[in-house]
């Protein structure tokens, strides 16, 4: 009976240190980061919707990404092709390679365009980055860390809205997804 108790003694021995060594593991485990370079944007062309009659009625001008000028109604306003002439707002950002972004466009009454007391409400921004080949607001950088977008938007002209020049500005940001 004592060789009993005696191995059943050292049996518990063995399996209380055997557990105890199974409950601590430790493993070198990998670790990074990755530390990409700032974004910058660079404009290239400013936004300017051209030369056009005094409405006869309230119209909007449209700046299309693609550098197309339409009114919504052409009856109640012409379009002229003299200088200065329609242009979008171009854009280059530069950044870390193969990295997509996203652009921040102006909120529909942030834009105002004056000329002495009179104003001129733009709205409707929308971009076309050029690594998306679509309307949106979201590009891909290439290999070199590159890409280009047009922005477009549209200009709401009051009935007889009085003539002159006009001009103001707008913030563009741009920001890694």
């Amino acid at each position: 009976m004592k060789k009993l108790i005696f191995i059943a003694a050292i049996s518990l021995l063995v399996y209380g240190f055997s557990t105890a060594a199974l409950a601590q593991v430790s493993r070198n485990t990998s670790c990074g980061a990755n530390i990409v370079k700032g974004l910058t944007l660079t404009e290239n062309t400013p936004m300017h919707f051209g030369s056009m009659s005094v409405p006869t009625a309230a119209v909007s001008i449209i700046l299309t990404t693609a550098n197309g000028r339409v009114a919504s109604s052409p009856e109640n306003v012409e379009l002229l092709a003299q200088a200065p002439f329609s242009q979008n707002a171009t854009y280059t950002v530069s950044g870390s390679d193969a990295a997509t972004y996203a652009i921040t466009l102006p909120a529909n009454g942030a834009v105002t365009l004056s000329s002495g007391s009179n104003h001129i409400e733009v709205v409707n921004f929308i971009a076309h980055p050029t690594s998306a080949g679509v309307d949106g607001i979201a590009g891909t950088l290439n290999g070199s860390g590159s890409d280009s977008f047009t922005v477009g938007a549209t200009l709401e002209m009051a009935d007889a809205q009085p003539f002159g020049i006009y001009s103001g500005t707008f913030n563009i940001a741009v920001n890694y997804n």
